[in-house]
């Protein structure tokens, strides 16, 4: 698998409204063919970023509410682990920035090369993360518990992290709820989650909270496998 290819997985988010800003991260971005979304204040980006999750975000410091940005992605479960590439005009904003909880800091006035050359620096951590909490496309039938009762649905993909489900009664956001699968031939999985967002679809997104008994491990052996698999099916696919 070449770098590009997975890096071209990648998906950032840039804050800001300052068009030399955003000509220099989306020239960074578009090198590796990754994705870009684009929002303006603080209050769009914690939207966004609550319904998606991230790789790499870029904050520009001249932005009102930046820092309490930062430290809400930082504490937030879906992209608290996720790059942050701070934007700053002076060298005074740097310390606040990292304490905040960027990883790194670009100065003023950006260029494409050097956003690609952070992307670069930073690919170990966000690769690393996003398999992690790569999803993987399945079908398999789950039961869900939670104060309303019980009910059952699909689950659409599982990754270490959570998983994706349609049901037919809809979940609300935030709540917590108890869930039961047969992962393989004889493999349960159970445990609790928390409904993390939800569509008009019937469809919810859960993080797991706790997997019950040896449930952990037998999830990461087997998307450990699925991924060989994947991998395989691409190597024959693309051969070198």
């Amino acid at each position: 698998m070449s770098t590009m290819s997975t890096l071209a997985e990648l998906e950032f988010l840039l804050v800001s409204n300052d068009y030399a800003t955003l000509t220099a991260v989306s020239g960074g971005v578009k090198k590796y063919g990754a994705k870009l979304g684009l929002v303006p204040t603080a209050e769009a980006a914690r939207d966004y970023l609550e319904r998606k999750k991230i790789d790499g975000v870029f904050v520009d410091m001249q932005v009102p509410g930046m820092l309490g940005l930062i430290e809400a992605v930082r504490k937030g479960s879906s992209n608290g682990k996720a790059a942050i590439f701070a934007v700053v005009q002076n060298a005074g904003e740097t310390t606040a920035t990292l304490n905040a909880g960027a990883n790194f800091v670009l100065r003023t006035p950006l260029s494409a090369e050097g956003v690609a050359l952070h992307i670069t620096i930073s690919k170990d951590i966000m690769l690393r993360e996003r398999r992690r909490f790569f999803r993987h496309a399945v079908n398999l039938a789950v039961t869900l518990k939670d104060g309303q009762g019980e009910q059952r649905g699909r689950i659409l993909n599982l990754s270490e992290g959570g998983m994706a489900v349609r049901t037919v009664k809809g979940l609300k956001q935030w709540t917590v709820i108890e869930f039961a699968l047969e992962l393989a031939l004889g493999v349960d999985l159970s445990g609790k989650g928390q409904v993390a967002w939800t569509s008009s679809e019937g469809m919810a997104g859960i993080l797991f909270q706790t997997l019950h008994g040896m449930g952990r491990g037998y999830l990461g052996a087997w998307l450990a496998g699925r991924e060989q698999l994947s991998r395989k099916t691409e190597e024959n696919e693309n051969p070198v």
